[in-house]
């Protein structure tokens, strides 16, 4: 089988790869801080309407990336011990049950959503460049990553602009920092598929997590619970 980037037409997918990369490398390589005036004007039922559009949008995505790619390439290999623990987020604690999200604070529940969120930033990254020359890889899987790691940047943008609002003057939490990388560049193939696999789960898992929270955080906020 051909690698997905030597195929007809694949070079569409490179200049797209080239220029999603150059963007990443050349602005989103600094300190990631955002222009909040731009969201200034935005009523906050929007910005939440907006960011859980979005979150549940790359979540949907993120499934379906998963279980393609544990089809194509994990099933053979009878790998099924996948375990949520593993994941470079878990140094997050954070509520996992309806009650113990309503139990934790609002800006407490955003500075968790804004840590996972950056956690993100190197794994997709890689995932990216891993993705775009895998053989035997979809290229639909590259482009849902590509648009999975810049939604997740608007999100971030999003969800601290609704910080600013909900409490003025919190400062963000650390996020965690991803130490994967070199199962992703093993030369074993079992040893990097398993390690996509384990990336993919759980980026699947903490994105999930990031939509439940902004619609738990809506209820709470426009609706005063009453939902």
């Amino acid at each position: 089988m051909q690698p997905v980037l030597s195929q007809p037409h694949s070079w569409m997918l490179q200049v797209l790869l080239a220029s999603t990369l150059l963007l990443w490398e050349n602005v989103y390589s600094m300190p990631m801080c955002f222009d909040m005036e731009g969201y200034n004007e935005i009523p906050i039922e929007e910005l939440l309407d907006s960011a859980i559009f979005m979150a549940q949008h790359i979540s949907n995505l993120t499934t379906q990336m998963s279980e393609e790619f544990d089809a194509n390439f994990v099933h053979s290999l009878g790998y099924k011990a996948r375990n949520s623990s593993n994941c470079h987020t878990t140094s997050h604690a954070t509520p996992e049950s309806n009650e113990q999200i309503q139990q934790t604070q609002s800006d407490v529940l955003l500075k968790m959503m804004i840590s996972i969120s950056r956690s993100w930033y190197h794994p997709l990254k890689q995932l990216v460049r891993v993705l775009a020359t895998l053989e035997g890889a979809c290229k639909t899987m590259l482009l849902k990553v590509i648009e999975v790691m810049e939604t997740n940047q608007e999100i971030l943008g999003e969800l601290k602009a609704i910080l600013v609002r909900v409490h003025p003057g919190a400062e963000e939490s650390v996020y965690a920092a991803w130490m994967g990388l070199a199962d992703v560049r093993s030369a074993d193939d079992n040893t990097h598929y398993i390690a996509l696999s384990n990336i993919l789960h759980c980026l699947d898992s903490d994105t999930d997590k990031v939509a439940t929270y902004l619609e738990a955080l809506k209820c709470r906020i426009i609706h005063n619970n009453s939902c």
